[in-house]
């Protein structure tokens, strides 16, 4: 098996307009749409957006016949603390084979809002990490923690200081994603777009260096041009390190995959 892209969004996302149709014009072997699922969310004026399951079943039967792909259902879960047993309630009633979690809003406001800028960026992150570390308590079921600098984006922080005044959090938050066995993502938006690639060769070796070894590439693409973006770069990082396979998910199946080139 081939790696595949394990996080990306179709018109079944609030904030995506992409058809299926164009993601696969790559003609990939496995293909799975992970669309976003945040309650209360502030980045859609505070509506619950939550995938359309029946639309993503009839969907995937209507493209299964014409393409020679397999298809699987995924689904970005962003969480914030108080709202586990309401997930969970629609997560037990709509199975999917792949489940993203995210830290994307705290209730009130989206990590990437302009009102992160008019306050002071490390109490932003500290609470950021501190939601994250929570969530990865009372939230069990995700195979992929994606994005781990999400709540970072807009805040302009350098390895250093990562390291100077949150690598405590962090590698408690990293000590929790390998307890679950659950996989790290390097995530192309953050890597390329938001320059934080220095973010992401920071927390590789502290993550190795705990245990870490599951490891996603995820382009979180939002338009079809996006698929697969950056895999190269980002697979030539994780080689800097050591990192010689990827992981794919599918349901209670882990598969490892050779990086792509």
């Amino acid at each position: 098996m081939n790696y595949y892209d394990q996080h990306l969004h179709t018109f079944l996302s609030f904030d995506s307009q992409e058809i299926f149709e164009n993601y696969l014009l790559n003609k990939p072997a496995y293909f799975v749409a992970t669309d976003h699922l945040d309650l209360h969310n502030p980045g859609d004026d505070f509506h619950d957006d939550i995938p359309d399951y029946e639309k993503l079943t009839q969907k995937l039967a209507e493209l299964a016949p014409n393409y020679p792909t397999t298809f699987l259902k995924g689904v970005e879960i962003g969480v914030v603390p108080g709202q586990e047993d309401q997930i969970n309630d629609y997560l037990n009633q709509h199975p999917y084979d792949l489940k993203l979690l995210s830290i994307h809003q705290n209730g009130k406001f989206d990590y990437m809002d302009d009102v992160v800028l008019t306050k002071d960026k490390f109490d932003v992150a500290k609470k950021y990490f501190d939601q994250m570390s929570q969530v990865l308590d009372t939230f069990p079921d995700a195979q992929i923690l994606t994005h781990f600098d999400y709540g970072l984006r807009r805040l302009d922080f350098t390895p250093q200081e990562l390291e100077k005044h949150f690598e405590k959090e962090l590698s408690l938050i990293l000590k929790k994603v390998i307890k679950r066995e659950m996989a790290l993502e390097i995530n192309a938006k953050s890597f390329g777009y938001y320059q934080n690639a220095n973010l992401y060769r920071y927390v590789i070796p502290l993550y190795k260096s705990l245990g870490g070894k599951f490891f996603t590439l995820g382009s979180d693409a939002h338009q079809a041009e996006d698929y697969q973006a950056l895999f190269p770069e980002m697979a030539g990082l994780l080689k800097e390190f050591g990192v010689n396979f990827l992981v794919t998910f599918q349901k209670n199946d882990r598969f490892l995959t050779e990086l792509p080139e």
